[in-house]
C-alpha cells in the first residue's frame, strides 16, 4: 500500500493523506480524517521512511558509539538508550570501537555519512591521549553530539557522566567505616574514569588519616582477566580489603582469590563499582558503587533531543553515584 493508493481510496490528495497521518494542522473534516486513518489501518499502510527523510532531511536515527559491547555496563546502557530513543520516534545504530581511538574516529565519520541526526559518544580509554585529533573531527561535524559516561571534561562539551571521584570515595569510606585499615585498590589508570575513582580512594584515605601504601595498588584495565591476575598479586600482600574499580575486575579477583584458598569476604573484603545485576544473578556478595544506567541513558537522550531541536539547555550534567551494600 502506497500513499498514492491510499489517497485514491480516500478520494483525496496525497498531501491531504500526509497531513492527516502526521497530525498536522489542516481544514480537513473530522469525518474525512477518521476515514483516512481507518483505511491506513485496514490496509496496514506504513510510510516510506526513505521518502520522508528526503523531504524532512531527517533520518530519525541516532548513532551510539560504545567501547566494549561485552562489558555488561555498556550493553545495559545501549538497551536503555534504544528504549528512550524509541519513545522519541528514533531508531538506533550501535557501533563498537573495541576501546580503540582509531576505531572511534572512523566510526564517528561512518555514522555521520549514514545521515544520523545526532551522536551519543562513549569514547575509548585511549581518547585522552589523542584529544587534539578528536577536536579536529568534532569541529567538522554538522550534527549535535553528547559525550556519555566518558568525556574530556571540557565545560563546553555536551556531556552526561557520573562523579567518579565521589564514587571511589564512597567505596573506600564504606570499607574504612567497617574497620578495615589495609585497603588495596585494583585501579584502571588507562581510563579517565579509573583515574578519578583512584583519586576518590586516595581522598578517603587522607580524610580518615589512613597511611597510603602504594604497594597495595594493582593496575588493571577494567576487564575480567586483569582482575583475575590481580588475585596472584594480592595473595602475598597483607590486605584485609580491596576496592576494585569496576565489578568485572572484582569478579575476576574474587574467583582467583577463592582458587588460592582465600575466603572472600572473611579473609579479604572486596567492593566493586557499577553494581551490575550480574552479582545478584550469580549470588556474588559484592557491595558496589551504583551508577544508575537508567538515569545516565535517559539524561543523555534528553540532552541530545534538546540539541537536535536547537533548544537552549544546560549541556553539562553530572550525576551522583550511590553506594549499595
Amino acid at each position: 500500500m502506497t500513499i498514492k493508493e491510499l489517497a485514491r481510496l480516500a478520494s483525496v490528495s496525497v498531501t491531504t493523506v500526509s497531513l492527516v497521518l502526521n497530525d498536522k494542522p489542516s481544514r480537513i473534516s473530522e469525518q474525512k480524517k477518521e476515514e483516512i486513518k481507518r483505511l491506513a489501518k485496514e490496509y496496514n499502510y506504513e510510510p516510506n521512511l526513505t521518502a520522508r527523510n528526503l523531504v524532512t532531511k531527517k533520518s530519525k536515527t541516532i548513532g551510539l558509539l560504545i567501547p566494549d559491547i561485552e562489558n555488561l555496563f555498556f550493553s545495559a546502557l545501549a538497551k536503555k538508550v534504544e528504549d528512550e530513543l524509541r519513545k522519541n520516534g528514533y531508531s538506533l545504530i550501535l557501533v563498537n570501537s573495541d576501546d580503540s581511538y582509531k576505531n572511534d574516529l572512523e566510526l564517528i565519520k561512518n555514522l555521520e555519512s549514514r545521515g544520523v541526526d545526532g551522536l551519543l559518544l562513549t569514547i575509548s580509554n585511549e581518547s585522552e591521549a589523542h584529544e587534539r585529533e578528536y577536536r579536529k573531527l568534532l569541529s567538522r561535524l554538522t550534527i549535535p553530539y553528547v559525550f556519555v559516561d566518558r568525556t574530556f571534561l571540557n565545560d563546553n562539551d555536551p556531556q552526561v557522566y557520573f562523579d567518579n571521584q565521589l564514587g571511589g570515595y564512597f567505596a573506600t569510606e564504606y570499607l574504612i567505616n567497617e574497620d578495615y585499615q589495609r585497603i588495596g585498590c585494583l585501579s584502571a589508570p588507562s581510563s579517565m574514569n579509573g583515574q578519578f575513582r583512584y583519586k576518590g580512594y586516595l581522598k578517603a584515605l587522607e580524610t580518615f588519616k589512613i597511611p597510603f601504601d602504594d604497594s597495595l595498588v594493582y593496575e588493571g584495565d577494567f576487564r575480567y582477566q586483569s582482575g583475575y591476575e590481580a588475585g596472584d598479586f594480592y595473595k602475598d600482600k597483607y590486605v584485609d580489603a580491596i576496592f576494585a574499580s569496576n565489578d568485572l575486575m572484582a569478579y575476576g579477583l574474587i574467583k582467583r582469590l577463592k582458587e588460592l584458598g582465600i575466603d572472600v569476604p572473611k579473609d579479604i573484603k572486596v567492593v566493586g563499582y557499577d553494581n551490575l545485576a550480574f552479582s545478584s544473578m550469580l549470588g556474588i556478595d559484592l557491595p558496589s558503587v551504583e551508577q544508575n544506567i537508567s538515569d545516565l541513558g535517559s539524561s543523555a537522550v534528553k540532552l541530545l533531543m534538546q540539541l537536535i531541536k536547537q533548544k537552549q539547555t544546560k549541556i553539562k550534567i553530572v550525576l551522583e553515584p550511590v553506594f549499595k551494600r
